[in-house]
């Protein structure tokens, strides 16, 4: 069959537009020889998305944006066409969330599927969510720290300030003999530690004590066992039973001074009964009466007789 050059001009030139228009929408991120299922979202602000934007589930590119238009109910909502590959299944209660895909800022959607086990119907609307820009995070970053710079530099001014009270004619004086002061007192530390210094012969001294007690270790430790031996020897000797002993004695003697106070017994009878006292008394100046006499009258109790015999006549 002999094919005229009409009909070849046709097949080429129809190949070709074919060609161009696969080659604009393979250009534009379309790829026509996949069929899309097309779903809706509506968003107050569409922050620069436009036809063509592309479409990501979990980072993968699944589809691009169809359409973009306004609501008829002139509330100035967009209208947004997601076309998705059918190889993608949405499922129920899923988000559709506009976000900033690059530094630049280009807008792009991805998909945030749920868990549901139900799927969303071909030109179902999807659920809406916006994702801050890099741009909206940059300002809210920004903000804080330009806040904090203008604090800073309130505080810089007040320390400016202060500075500038300080160092005044009289507080540079001030200043000037603090320092002095310290440099006076460095002086007297360095004489305080000199070589031949009061500290540093105390801790020379220190250290020699140090030396003797190290020297004479042994001997510390044979005191404090001899000690620890006398302590042993102490704690099973009979001083304890002997203390108790003397503690006995002592009840027994405070008990026996009680009875004579109480005038139980001879003793305490003596003690406490004045009658002995006066009978004694009464005797001994009785008896003093009779040396007396004695002394006074001494024939009259001794008679003696050079020849042996009494006389009678002075009787």
């Amino acid at each position: 069959m002999k094919i005229s050059n009409e009909v070849r001009v046709g097949i080429i030139v129809t190949v070709a537009i074919a060609v161009t228009i696969w080659g604009l929408n393979f250009l534009k991120g379309r790829n026509i020889l996949k069929p899309a299922n097309e779903y809706l979202v509506i968003y107050n602000d569409i922050g620069g998305l436009d036809v063509n934007s592309k479409i990501f589930l979990n980072g993968y590119r699944v589809g691009e944006v169809s359409d973009v238009y306004f609501n008829k109910d002139r509330t100035g909502k967009l209208t947004v066409v997601l076309g998705i590959h059918k190889a993608f299944k949405i499922p129920e209660n899923s988000v559709a969330e506009l976000f900033s895909s690059d530094l630049m800022g280009t807008k792009a959607v991805r998909i945030l599927m749920s868990e549901s086990d139900s799927y969303h119907e071909p030109g179902d609307t999807l659920s809406a969510g916006f994702s801050p820009g890099i741009e909206q995070q940059i300002q809210e970053q920004i903000l804080p720290l330009k806040d904090k710079a203008e604090q800073l530099m309130v505080s810089v001014d007040s320390v400016l300030q202060n500075l500038s009270y300080i160092f005044d004619q009289n507080t540079a004086q001030s200043l000037k003999h603090s320092v002095r002061n310290l440099e006076e007192g460095i002086e007297s530390m360095n004489e305080i530690l000199a070589p031949k210094s009061k500290l540093r012969s105390f801790i020379a001294h220190i250290e020699s004590i140090s030396e003797n007690l190290d020297a004479n270790n042994e001997m510390i430790a044979h005191a404090i066992q001899n000690i620890s031996a006398i302590s042993d020897s102490l704690a099973n000797s009979e001083l304890k039973s002997t203390i108790s002993r003397a503690n006995e004695t002592l009840e027994e003697t405070h008990i026996l001074l009680q009875k004579i106070n109480n005038g139980e017994g001879t003793i305490g009878m003596l003690v406490n009964n004045d009658t002995l006292y006066h009978n004694l008394e009464s005797v001994s100046r009785d008896l003093d009466i009779l040396l007396i006499d004695l002394k006074e009258n001494p024939k009259k109790y001794i008679n003696v007789s050079v020849f042996g015999k009494s006389d009678k006549k002075n009787k």
